[in-house]
């Protein structure tokens, strides 16, 4: 019980520091140096190639930054045993696809299919019977048939 828990949150906190790799090679793939230069020369306009990767990791940092603190927030959940997790995952699972889904216009970032295909592979996992079962609320007593049949 407690071991789907543990790997639930490992795996979630494996994907926001996948994220957070990810957005670190955008921002340290830029030339800041060429950057600053063109400020200093106060340029009306960005090389075409500079330009684009500027778009791409600021557009990354945007949409990405929300649920990666969701991600971190349940993998911590998770591995702390917490149940309030569970949520927060699946929230972050959807922010994430439909951030890729933004993402997705030409040109197609590279990173786009490998989280398009973890966050499915953690949907299908994250309701999985073996997850659920850790999750399912125990039931009363009172919840519970009482034994006797009904008439109708």
């Amino acid at each position: 019980m407690y071991r789907q828990k543990r790997v639930l949150g490992v795996l979630l906190l494996l994907q926001s520091v996948a994220l957070v790799g990810i957005g670190s090679r955008l921002l340290t793939g830029i030339d800041w140096d060429r950057v600053v230069t063109l400020a200093d020369e106060r340029a009306q306009t960005l090389p075409k190639h500079l330009e684009q990767q500027l778009e791409q990791a600021v557009v990354f940092a945007v949409l990405f930054l929300g649920p990666t603190i969701l991600l971190l927030l349940a993998g911590l959940g998770f591995v702390l045993l917490r149940r309030r997790g569970w949520l927060l995952a699946s929230v972050a699972q959807g922010a994430i696809l439909l951030a890729c889904l933004f993402s997705y216009p030409d040109p197609r970032p590279w990173f786009a299919y490998p989280l398009i295909a973890y966050c499915i592979l953690m949907v299908l996992y994250l309701n999985s019977q073996g997850v659920r079962t850790v999750f399912r609320t125990r039931e009363t007593p009172t919840s519970k048939g009482s034994g006797t049949a009904h008439g109708g």
